[in-house]
């Protein structure tokens, strides 16, 4: 009974995750605020939908696995151990914590993530500086609310659908594979932003995994949000 229970939450987080690109390509178009891009007032219609549908989604994981989500859903604690992965060549010092392990890995993702959104979007130039800080409350705004919902449903998800089923950094894996997989048609897209994002929801899962937190997690996407949604907004002024 305990497996159907799992699965199902599994099976309702793959649903929910495959759904919020359907939306997101539905809502183009939409106009709320003239003047504003179309880009710009999809994502007032779609980030409000999407938190709703999470906070939803939140209370049915309190409501079916309340001792595993409490222990997951929280800041977490910082000095807990960033374990090394050697197949993948992440051999951390010995004692390394995420106090010090999670400011650099956010560095180095957010690089990677800059670094291809330049190619994606600005070969040809970089938009105004007056243009970036137009958008700017938009894009922080945004990257909050967008960081939290696919943190909450993707990663947070994935662990309390599987907690007990699986191996923790089984559980990772599974958790990068779905967010890769909906990447495909994302920002940055095609087979390379299947990578990073699916890299990305491995570690960002591992974090929540080690830490027993979200805060890493939230954090680290929210950076990778706000350098993504500057792209974006900027670019369809």
């Amino acid at each position: 009974m305990n497996l159907i229970k799992n699965y199902g939450l599994l099976l309702l987080v793959i649903l929910v995750t495959i759904m919020l690109p359907i939306l997101y390509r539905q809502l183009s178009g939409y106009m709320l605020l003239e003047g504003y891009s179309n880009e710009i007032n999809r994502h007032l219609l779609y980030q409000p939908a999407t938190l709703l549908v999470t906070l939803i989604l939140l209370f049915s994981f309190y409501a079916t696995r309340k001792s595993v989500f409490l222990s997951y859903f929280r800041i977490g604690n910082s000095t807990s151990t960033f374990l090394a992965e050697p197949y993948i060549g992440i051999r951390p010092k010995p004692a390394t914590t995420w106090s010090k392990a999670g400011w650099e890995w956010a560095v180095l993702i957010s690089l990677i993530t800059a670094l291809s959104i330049y190619f994606q979007f600005y070969r040809k130039g970089l938009p105004s500086a007056a243009s970036f800080l137009s958008v700017l409350p938009y894009v922080i705004v945004f990257s909050i609310i967008n960081s939290f919902v696919e943190e909450s449903i993707s990663r947070l998800g994935v662990i309390i659908a599987l907690k007990g089923v699986l191996n923790d950094r089984s559980i990772a894996i599974v958790s990068g594979v779905l967010f890769g997989a909906v990447h495909y048609f994302g920002t940055p897209g095609g087979w390379s932003g299947v990578l990073l994002a699916g890299f990305l929801g491995w570690f960002l899962a591992k974090s929540i995994l080690e830490t027993k937190g979200i805060f890493w997690a939230w954090l680290i996407h929210f950076i990778q949000d706000v350098i993504i949604m500057l792209a974006l907004f900027s670019n369809s002024q």
